[in-house]
């Protein structure tokens, strides 16, 4: 069982000054424990609950792009949601919410983003919101620093020297975990912000979200065949939470 709620259509007004919530999602196979994470995630405004999941494999099924924020137990049913989350490529941050206290040290050095040990108390979410949020807002100014979106160029800050690149030039956006590379017929550039950020600063008729690691410039694709398009001799996949999307949009 698992309840989802869509992610957003996020505002298109390019002007970048807030960060967008932080999506979440939470899975634990125990009821009352995942109902108390989500509400205690209805508390902080800055946390969008898009799903609570029974399951990993409820939340794999459901939801192709990862979260921002994984709220993650340990033992789900038959699962092991900390070997889950040694074994993804590019984790979300993950807050592990569990009874088992003693997997703490190997949560912290595979990386986790925080630790708690059940029953959980809205004193001790609060702590762990505010530093999810600092850390947004810290990611937030610096892809700000680095980069800016106008509405013909984007200016890229690439150590002491600033590249001005044409929108009409981008072929397509790759993500590469909090980061994201440009491609262009011409060179590649990467920048600190996540492709999300970036799709909600570029003009929404002119870019499409084919896939969780790739958004396309539309003038540019040639071919859509299914499960992949064509933009500029590149040949692309196209998620499957996408295709509907991207039908609509291309044919």
């Amino acid at each position: 069982m698992f309840i989802f709620a869509a992610m957003p259509v996020a505002s298109l007004s390019g002007s970048g000054a807030v960060p967008a919530p932080l999506t979440c999602a939470v899975v634990d196979d125990e009821l009352l424990p995942r109902l108390a994470v989500v509400k205690a995630l209805r508390q902080h405004p800055g946390l969008r609950c898009v799903g609570q999941f029974e399951s990993l494999e409820a939340l794999k099924e459901t939801l192709e792009l990862l979260p921002d924020v994984l709220l993650l137990d340990i033992g789900i049913g038959q699962a092991n949601g900390l070997e889950y989350f040694k074994a993804l490529p590019e984790p979300p941050l993950t807050v592990f919410i569990t009874s088992h206290p003693e997997f703490a040290v190997e949560s912290f050095e595979a990386a986790a983003f925080d630790y708690i040990v059940k029953p959980l108390t809205d004193e001790r979410f609060a702590r762990v919101a505010a530093r999810l949020l600092d850390h947004q807002l810290l990611r937030h100014k610096a892809a700000l620093y680095e980069l800016h979106v106008g509405a013909e160029f984007i200016s890229i800050r690439e150590g002491h020297r600033t590249s001005r690149v044409l929108v009409q030039d981008i072929v397509y956006l790759e993500a590469l975990d909090n980061y994201t590379r440009i491609h262009t017929a011409q060179r590649r550039y990467l920048t600190l912000a996540n492709l999300r950020d970036l799709c909600e600063q570029l003009p929404a008729a002119r870019f499409l979200r084919i896939h969780r690691t790739y958004a396309v410039a539309v003038a540019k694709v040639s071919q859509l065949a299914g499960s992949s398009v064509v933009v500029d001799g590149w040949e692309l996949p196209v998620g499957r939470t996408y295709r509907a999307q991207v039908a609509e949009a291309l044919l």
